[in-house]
C-alpha cells in the first residue's frame, strides 16, 4: 500500500480544572498526533508498559516479573498479529495511527518518559502499528477462554458417579458468579426531564494506578470533517472508542446536535480454545482461535469512524465494522433515537464450555439495531426480553425495558443478572423525569440481590450472628462502607470459598493444572469456588451438606469476632475494603500508599451491587476491580453531561490531578463535563511550563520536620497585597517594581497571566508566601537575543520576599537549605525542561552567588533590551542531570 506519510501540523493544548486535556487542531491527523502527545505527557510509565507488552520485552521493564507474560505474548504472537492488523489496514486509517504513534514518541522525548522505572530502558520511537499491539495486549485476556481452560481442568478430574459432566461443569459456568461486567442504561427521551435522552454507565475492570481509561476531548476544525467528541479513552490508543459525547453544528441552519455512546462486555463466546494436535488433551494442548488474529483486523475502522458521528445510526453504523471484545452497544442522539446492538466477531458456535476439537466454521450474523422506545439496560446477563410493563414485578410506574427480541443476543455466557435487575428497579421505581443528578442514586446503589440467596442457607442457623445477617437482608442487603453487618456477610463469604475449597468432595480440583502462571488466578480453588458458591451450597448430589458448611463457615468468623452483636472493634465494611488498585509494573512506585499521594479510601459495595467496587470471595477483601469510570451523557445539552475516574487524570505521582477525582469516584460521584473554552487553560505544549487556574496548587513536597512547600499559580487579585509589601523593601531594588503601586502590581502580573509563553507562581511554605518565581519561554522573550537559546531551556526569575518558618522560629538557619531543593525540583517537574536559565542582574552579586549555590554554572556576561529598558546581566545555567543528580545541597 506504500509508505504513509505523517503530518505533525500544530495543535493547541487546554486543560480544564481537573487536568483533562482537551486538544483542538485544524485536521484530523494533526488531532491524532495532539492526543498521542499529551498521552505520553500524562501516562508516559503506563503506555510504555503496555507497549512493551505488547512487543514480547515486558521482561526488560519488570524483570522476572515480566518473563511469564513475555512467554504468553509470544506465544499468542501479539506483535505479529498488530503489524499484520497495521499492514492489512486502508490508507486513511494508517495515516491516523502513525500521526498518533508519531505523537506519542515526540511527547515521550519531551519528557512523558522521565520516570524512575523507565531510566534504564532504551528509548524506541512507538510504530504505526503499536497502538494496536496496546489495544490487543490490553484484550487478550478480556473474555472467556481461562474459564474454559479452568473448566476442562474440572472436568479431567471432577468425576462425581451418576452425574452428568454437564451438571457438573454448570457449577463454574461464568454466571455462577458476579465478578466481572460492566453497567450501562440508557433512558429515552419520554422519560426524561429535559425530553431527551440519557446514556449513562460505568465499566468495570481491574482497577489500575493510574486508572485503564483516559479523560479527553478532541476537538477537529477542518471543515471537511469537523468533530467535537469528548469521552474517555484507552491510553495508548487513539480515538474514543467506548464511551463518548460528540456534538456537532449543521453548516446550513447553525443548529446543534449530539450523539452519545456507552458500551458493555457482551460475556460472548467470541474467542475460542481448540485442542492442539495430540496433546489436545493434555492441560497444555490447546490454542486459541481468536477472530482479531484470524481475521487480521480488530475494529481500527470504527474507532476513527466513531470521530464522525453525528446520530445514533452513524455510531451502530461504525461500530458494524468491531471486531474485538465483543460489546453491547447504547447509543442515542438529541433527536430522539436510542438505539441498542451487539457489535464484534462471535464464532458461529457461541457455546462451548470446553476445548473444541475445531473452531466453529464462520461468524455469526448478529442482529440489527433496535430502537429503545422506554429504557435500556445491560450489564452482562444473558439476554431475555422483559415482560410487559405492569407484569413485570417491579415497583414504581417508570419507564421499563421493553426491547424486543433481545434472546437473540444471547451469545454464550454472561454474569448473574443482580446488577441489570437492580438497575431496572430503579429506573422503574423512578417517582420524577430522570436527568443527569438522578443517575447518581444508580451509580450509587449499594442493594445486593444475591446476599439473599446465600443467607437463605442459615434459615436453621440459631446463633446470633446468623439473625444478624437475617435482619440485614431484611433491611435491603445493602454493601456499605459504615456497615459492620456488611463486612460480617463479606467474611462469611470468604471464609465460605475457603471451607468449600478444601472439602473433601472437591479435592480433586486441588491436582496440578498445568497451565501457565500467569493464569493461575483464573485456575485458583478458592477462587473459582467463590464465584460459584450458591451453585455449590445448592448442588446436595455433591455431598456437601450447605446449611452445615454456611453454619460452619459463620462459626469461623464469628470465633474471630471481637463480639456479638458488634463489638466496638468488630470491623466495617470501609475498614476492610479499600482499593488494591496495580501499578503498572509490579512493585513499582504508584502503590497506593502515602509515598505515591494517594490515601486509601474504604468504598462501600461489591461485585454483585450496581456500586461496583468488586473483590474475590476466597482471595481479599480488597477492591481489586470495580468502576474505572462513571458517566452520563446528556443529549439535550452537553453542559450538563457529568462524568468521573478513579484518581485522576494524570498518572505522574505529585501532580495535583494525580488522585484530586478519587474522593468523589469513592462517594460513587461524578464532576461536571467542562467544554467552554473561556472556562479551560492553556497549555504550553513543550511541557516546560506548569499549567493551571489561579491560585492552584501546582507542585507540593513534603520536608518531613522542616515542613511542607508548595507552588501555587499566581492569583493577580488575591495576591498583590503580598507582592506589593515585598517590591517596596529597599532590598528589592534590582526587582525594579518599588514605586509600582499595589493596583500596578495586580495588573503587570495580570498581564504575565494572560501570555501563555510566561507564567509566575507564588511558593508557600507551610502556607506562608515565602518566594515568586517567574518562569517563561527563552524563546519568547527578549533574552533569546542575548544567548544561544537551546531546546528545552525554561527561563526563570525568583524573589525571596519571607525566611518562612526560619524566620517565625528565631531560627539562624539559612531557608535555602530547603527552598533550594524545592525550587530545582519545582523548575524541573515539567517534563519538557531540559535546562534552566537565569540571567540576575550583573551587578546583584547576591543573586549571582544563590544561583550557584543552587547548583547553577556562571556564564557569559550578555546586554539586552527588557521591557525595562536596557538590562546587563550574568548567565546562569543548571542542567536536569545536574539538578536531579542529588549531589547539591544547598
Amino acid at each position: 500500500m506504500g509508505d504513509v506519510a505523517v503530518h505533525t501540523e500544530s495543535f493547541d493544548l487546554f486543560r480544564d480544572d481537573l487536568g483533562i486535556p482537551h486538544v483542538r487542531a485544524a485536521s484530523e491527523t494533526a488531532l491524532a498526533y495532539g492526543q498521542g502527545w499529551v498521552t505520553a505527557q500524562d501516562r508516559g510509565l503506563q503506555i510504555e508498559a503496555d507497549r512493551m507488552r505488547a512487543e514480547e520485552r515486558f521482561a526488560d521493564l519488570a524483570g522476572a516479573a515480566g518473563a511469564a507474560w513475555d512467554r504468553f505474548a509470544a506465544r499468542e504472537r501479539l506483535a505479529a498479529t498488530a503489524r499484520e492488523i497495521h499492514d492489512a489496514l486502508e490508507r486513511p486509517e494508517r495515516t491516523w495511527l502513525a500521526a498518533y504513534a508519531d505523537g506519542v514518541s515526540a511527547g515521550l522525548r519531551a519528557g512523558g518518559r522521565d520516570v524512575p522505572e523507565l531510566a534504564g530502558v532504551p528509548h524506541r520511537p512507538w510504530e504505526p502499528w503499536t497502538p494496536i499491539g496496546v489495544f490487543l495486549a490490553t484484550h487478550v485476556l478480556f473474555n472467556g477462554f481461562p474459564g474454559i481452560l479452568w473448566r476442562a481442568h474440572v472436568a479431567r478430574h471432577l468425576h462425581v458417579p451418576g452425574v452428568p459432566l454437564e451438571r457438573v461443569l454448570a457449577l463454574f459456568a461464568a454466571d455462577a458468579g458476579a465478578t466481572s461486567g460492566s453497567n450501562a442504561w440508557a433512558v429515552h427521551g419520554s422519560g426524561t426531564e429535559s425530553g431527551s435522552p440519557l446514556v449513562a454507565g460505568d465499566p468495570h475492570r481491574t482497577l489500575e494506578l493510574p486508572g485503564p481509561y483516559q479523560q479527553v476531548r478532541l476537538v477537529c476544525t477542518d471543515p471537511a470533517g469537523p468533530y467535537d467528541v469528548l469521552g474517555f479513552a484507552f491510553p495508548g490508543v487513539p480515538g474514543i472508542p467506548h464511551f463518548g459525547h460528540a456534538v456537532s453544528t449543521d453548516g446550513s441552519s447553525g443548529a446543534a446536535s449530539s450523539v452519545a455512546w456507552g458500551i458493555t462486555n457482551a460475556a460472548a463466546h467470541h474467542v475460542e480454545v481448540v485442542a492442539d494436535g495430540a496433546d489436545g488433551a493434555g492441560p497444555g494442548g490447546w490454542r486459541l482461535h481468536w477472530p482479531a488474529r484470524e481475521l487480521s483486523d480488530v475494529g481500527v475502522a470504527s474507532w476513527r469512524a466513531l470521530l464522525h458521528a453525528r446520530t445514533a445510526r452513524d455510531v451502530t453504523a461504525a461500530f458494524r465494522g468491531w471486531v474485538d471484545p465483543v460489546n453491547r452497544v447504547l447509543a442515542a442522539d438529541s433527536t430522539g433515537d436510542v438505539l441498542s446492538m451487539t457489535a464484534g466477531k462471535v464464532p458461529a458456535a457461541a457455546d462451548r464450555a470446553l476445548p473444541a476439537v475445531k473452531p466453529a466454521d464462520g461468524y455469526l450474523d448478529l442482529p440489527a439495531p433496535t430502537p429503545v422506545t422506554q429504557v435500556a439496560v445491560d450489564a452482562n446477563e444473558r439476554p431475555r426480553t422483559q415482560e410487559p410493563a405492569g407484569l413485570d414485578g417491579r415497583p414504581g410506574s417508570g419507564p421499563r425495558d421493553v426491547r424486543p427480541g433481545r434472546d437473540a443476543h444471547d451469545l454464550g455466557w454472561s454474569y448473574a443478572p443482580h446488577r441489570a435487575e437492580r438497575i431496572r428497579q430503579l429506573l422503574a421505581a423512578a417517582t420524577v423525569p430522570e436527568s443527569p443528578e438522578t443517575q447518581a442514586r444508580i451509580h450509587g446503589d449499594t442493594r445486593d440481590l444475591g446476599a439473599p440467596g446465600l443467607v437463605a442457607h442459615l434459615a436453621d442457623d440459631t446463633s446470633a450472628a446468623a439473625g444478624r445477617l437475617r435482619a440485614w437482608v431484611a433491611a435491603g442487603a445493602h454493601v456499605d462502607a459504615d456497615s459492620t453487618d456488611a463486612a460480617l456477610y463479606m467474611r462469611w463469604r470468604h471464609a465460605m470459598a475457603h471451607r468449600l475449597a478444601d472439602h473433601p468432595a472437591l479435592a480433586a480440583l486441588h491436582e496440578p493444572h498445568g497451565q501457565d502462571p500467569l493464569l493461575a488466578a483464573a485456575l485458583d480453588v478458592p477462587t473459582a469456588v467463590g464465584a460459584g458458591l450458591a451453585r455449590i451450597l445448592a448442588a446436595g448430589w455433591l455431598g456437601i451438606d450447605g446449611p452445615a458448611e454456611a453454619s460452619g463457615a459463620l462459626a469461623e468468623v464469628t470465633r474471630t469476632a471481637v463480639g456479638q452483636p458488634p463489638g466496638p472493634d468488630e470491623p466495617t465494611w470501609g475498614d476492610l475494603h479499600v482499593p488494591a488498585p496495580l501499578p503498572p509494573v509490579p512493585g513499582g512506585h504508584l502503590d497506593p500508599d502515602p509515598a505515591s499521594g494517594v490515601a486509601p479510601a474504604s468504598v462501600s459495595g461489591n461485585n454483585e451491587s450496581v456500586r461496583c467496587t468488586g473483590g474475590s470471595p476466597g482471595v481479599a477483601p480488597t477492591a481489586y476491580r470495580g468502576s474505572v469510570a462513571r458517566y452520563v451523557w446528556d443529549l439535550a445539552d452537553r453542559a450538563n453531561s457529568r462524568w468521573g475516574v478513579p484518581f485522576g487524570a494524570d498518572g505522574r505521582p505529585g501532580s495535583p490531578h494525580f488522585d484530586d477525582q478519587h474522593a468523589t469516584w469513592a462517594e460513587a460521584g461524578t464532576m461536571p463535563v467542562v467544554t467552554d473554552w473561556d472556562r479551560l487553560h492553556p497549555v504550553d505544549t513543550t511541557g516546560r511550563l506548569l499549567n493551571g487556574a489561579r491560585g492552584q496548587e501546582v507542585w507540593r513536597r513534603d520536608f518531613g520536620a522542616d515542613g511542607l512547600v508548595t507552588v501555587h499559580l499566581l492569583d493577580p487579585d488575591t495576591d498583590a497585597d503580598v507582592l506589593h509589601r515585598w517590591f517596596t523593601r529597599a532590598r528589592a531594588a534590582f526587582w525594579g517594581m518599588g514605586e509600582h503601586t499595589r493596583d500596578e502590581v495586580r495588573d503587570t502580573y495580570a498581564f504575565v497571566e494572560s501570555l501563555p509563553t510566561h507564567h509566575a507562581y507564588l511558593v508557600r511554605w507551610d502556607g506562608e508566601p515565602v518566594v515568586l518565581v517567574q518562569a517563561y519561554l527563552p524563546e519568547h522573550d527578549p533574552v533569546a537575543a542575548a544567548y544561544d537559546a537551546q531546546p528545552g531551556d525554561l527561563g526563570m526569575h525568583f524573589f525571596l520576599g519571607s525566611r518562612g518558618p526560619t524566620a517565625r522560629h528565631g531560627s539562624p538557619g539559612d531557608p535555602w537549605t530547603v527552598l533550594g531543593p524545592a525550587m530545582r525540583e519545582f523548575l524541573f517537574a515539567g517534563p519538557g525542561t531540559r535546562r534552566v536559565v537565569g540571567e540576575p542582574d550583573a551587578n546583584n552579586q547576591k543573586a549571582i552567588d544563590r544561583m550557584i549555590a543552587m547548583g547553577f554554572t556562571a556564564g557569559e556576561r550578555v546586554s539586552f533590551q527588557s521591557p525595562q529598558g536596557p538590562k546587563d546581566a550574568r548567565m546562569a545555567y543548571l542542567t536536569r542531570e545536574r539538578a536531579l543528580a542529588g549531589a547539591i545541597v544547598g
